[in-house]
Formats: C-alpha cells, sequence, structure tokens
C-alpha cells in the first residue's frame, strides 16, 4: 500500500491512499513498533518533495507575525499538537473524539474558537440519524431523528466524514458550502459524531453554546495554511457581511512572487498574476468562490468588494 501522511495524531496517522486519493486513518496499535517511532518524530518539513516537483514562486523562511501572518509554522504546529493532547469525555467513545479533534484542528487553522467538546447526548442524536439515513438508503434533512439538526455523510466512518464536510462537495452543496459554513460556525462549543456501520454517519452541528468573534475568518485560513487541509477548489470567507445577490461581488485571487510587507490596496493593479474565479455563491452567512486553478503552495492575496462589502485577505498555503 502506498499512502501518503497527511496529519500525525497523539494515537493515529490520518493518510492518503495513492490507488483512489481516499483518506484513511491507521492507530497506532495496528503498526509496528518501528512505524510508530518514526511517525512519532514526523517532521513534514523535513521531507523532500516529490521528483519533479517545483514551485519558483513560494518564498523560503519564516514571515514575520503581524496582520498579515497571524502565526508561524512552529506555532501552527504546537496549536495542531496541542489540540491532539485534548481529554477524552467520559460516555465518548475513541473514533468520536478523534472526530472532535479533527473538527478543533480545522477551526483552530481557519481562525475560530477552536475548544469545541464532544457531547454525549448530542452524540446519540447523531447516531439515530445516522441509522435513519442507513435505514432509508440515502441522505436526507427528513427524516426525522434529529436529521435536520445535523451534517450528513454517506460514509460510516465519523473521523474522515469531518475533512469531508470541510471540503462540502457535490452540486447540490456548491452554492451553500453550508457543511463547512456549520463546521466553522465560531459558537459551536458542544459537537456530536454518530454511526451508522459500514455506511452513513452524522454530525450534531447545531450548537451556538460557545463565544462568537468578531471581524472575518475563511478557509482556507489566513496567512500561513498547510496545504493537507486544503481540500477541493472551493475557498470561503465568512463575517465580512452578505450582499443581496453573488452578482453584486467582485472576487479576486493573485498569485504573488513575493510575501508583502503590509496590506495591498483595495483597487487597482496588484503585482501579481490574477487567478480567474469562475464560480461566486453565497451561503448562510458566508461567500463561497473558486479559483481556476487547484490550490498549490504559494502566496495569494484574496480581493472581495461590492454590495457593500470591502475585504483584503493574505493566504500562504505550504
Amino acid at each position: 500500500m502506498e499512502a501518503k501522511i497527511l496529519r500525525v495524531e497523539s494515537d493515529f496517522v490520518l493518510v492518503e491512499l495513492k490507488a483512489n486519493g481516499k483518506q484513511l486513518p491507521i492507530d497506532f496499535d495496528k503498526l509496528i513498533e518501528k512505524d510508530v517511532e518514526f511517525l512519532q518524530n514526523y517532521d513534514e518539513n523535513a521531507v523532500a518533495p516529490a521528483e519533479g516537483a517545483k514551485d519558483t514562486e513560494t518564498p523560503e523562511g519564516e514571515p514575520e507575525t503581524g496582520r498579515l501572518y497571524p502565526r508561524t509554522k512552529e506555532e501552527i504546529r504546537a496549536g495542531i499538537r496541542e489540540i491532539a493532547k485534548q481529554a477524552r469525555p467520559e460516555g465518548i467513545s475513541k473514533e468520536v473524539h478523534e472526530a472532535t479533534i479533527s473538527l478543533n484542528t480545522y477551526r483552530f487553522l481557519c481562525g475560530v474558537p477552536h475548544e469545541v467538546v464532544a457531547d454525549p447526548e448530542f452524540s446519540k442524536n447523531a447516531e439515530q440519524a445516522a441509522l435513519a439515513c442507513k435505514k432509508h438508503g440515502g441522505l436526507s434533512h427528513d427524516l426525522g431523528s434529529h436529521t435536520n439538526k445535523c451534517n450528513l455523510s454517506s460514509i460510516g466512518d465519523v473521523v474522515p466524514s469531518v475533512a469531508q464536510y470541510i471540503e462540502d462537495s457535490g452540486d447540490n452543496n456548491r452554492d451553500a458550502r453550508g457543511h463547512r459554513e456549520w463546521c466553522l460556525n465560531p459558537p459551536m462549543g458542544k459537537v456530536g459524531f454518530g454511526s451508522g456501520g459500514d455506511a452513513y454517519s452524522a454530525m450534531w452541528c447545531m450548537d451556538n453554546s460557545g463565544e462568537s468573534i468578531r471581524g472575518i475568518w475563511t478557509y482556507p485560513g489566513r496567512g500561513l495554511f498547510p496545504l493537507e487541509y486544503m481540500h477541493g477548489n472551493a475557498w470561503s470567507l465568512y463575517g465580512a457581511g452578505k450582499p443581496e445577490s453573488a452578482d453584486k461581488l467582485k472576487v479576486q485571487v493573485f498569485k504573488l512572487s513575493s510575501r508583502p510587507e503590509k496590506p495591498l490596496p483595495s483597487h487597482g493593479d496588484i503585482e501579481g498574476r490574477e487567478i480567474p474565479v469562475l464560480h461566486v455563491s453565497l451561503g448562510m452567512g458566508g461567500i463561497n468562490f473558486e479559483p481556476e486553478e487547484p490550490a498549490k503552495r504559494g502566496v495569494y492575496w484574496v480581493r472581495v468588494s461590492g454590495g457593500g462589502i470591502r475585504e483584503g485577505y493574505l493566504v500562504e498555503l505550504y
């Protein structure tokens, strides 16, 4: 089996299978001691790039933290490690706990509160929703059994379902990207995950027991953002306001050849290559847009204007 390491947690590794691109979590207790030792000391930045891979537009070295770069790479790694150490609440299964850690990791990277706690009652409700979908033989929010309060997935494993919700692919999800928006809802304080077995799972997502935030948050997150957490080609901006329609918006994405020292202008030319944006849509409270090119390593400036909105922010994928 050939696979790419996506993320190493305290007791499992998430890999992407080369054969079909499927993401698979592997518990350390299923690996030999030598492999576990390798993973526990794994440093993604020490791994050589794939043969023939080049990206001359990606700056070297660490940028200074500040308005454009909220965190350094080491602060990002430390934050992810700290989230992985969160204690498992009483009455919560290992799988639900790992899914919650995954959720908090995405929230951390996207700049929203990341202390969401798995709730036993919510998880029971999510399990009922998953079993309702399994009995129905498909996904629907109209089956009762809390299906209208949950994100729903066709896969039974709750851990990789989180990345699936964040990507939020499919024609029926393309405009709203509602699963992603619920995952990154700032005041979420509690969550529940439930599985239907070999197929179907659910995430109880409608909770507002945490604290709201001021300002914007984004996917991918502002500043440095690890490329392995970028799924699909849809970006999102939240908290900037909501115009009457997507037609009111002008969304631009520029790939820069160097890191800017200060925020770039809100109108006029920007020194960089503009990447066409193919699709712009509005979610419940977010703006979703799809650059023409798949996400690659590099420094990007996003500029959104129109409909009472004027926002600009930097993302560096690494």
